[in-house]
């Protein structure tokens, strides 16, 4: 004889609820915001582009500042813009080329990074500019 109603689980895997497998949420009344993967990657594609176009006003600011200095530092400030230049290319090219990454969930992480990567490198031009 079972007192109580029925046994709910309850463990790593639950996430609350009544017991009716109905319902869920999250309690605040909005489901979670998803975004198809192929949703991401065109946004990933776009702000890679956008990445890339920081990074070429990075890299003339720190030529001319090299063709000004001529010292080691600003040397190596074009050598990294340029490094970096390369990686973001190489991985737009990729997503646009493969046509993203293949499996769920893949084009959040990269979201994420290439969001990220945008502010500081806005940051980065806008103390370079100063």
């Amino acid at each position: 004889m079972q007192v109580g109603g029925p046994e709910v689980p309850k463990g790593p895997g639950y996430h609350g609820g009544n017991g009716t497998e109905t319902g869920g949420g999250n309690g605040t009344g909005m489901g979670p915001i998803n975004f198809d993967n192929s949703q991401l990657i065109t946004i990933d594609v776009v702000l890679g582009i956008a990445n890339i176009c920081l990074l070429l006003i990075l890299l003339y600011m720190y030529i001319g500042s090299y063709r000004k200095f001529k010292s080691q530092f600003t040397f190596g400030l074009v050598a990294f813009a340029m490094l970096l230049l390369l990686q973001n290319a190489l991985f737009t090219g990729f997503l646009i080329l493969n046509e993203g990454f293949k499996g769920p969930g893949m084009g959040s992480p990269i979201f994420f990074l290439n969001v990220i990567e945008f502010f500081a490198l806005s940051v980065l031009i806008g103390v370079t500019r100063e």
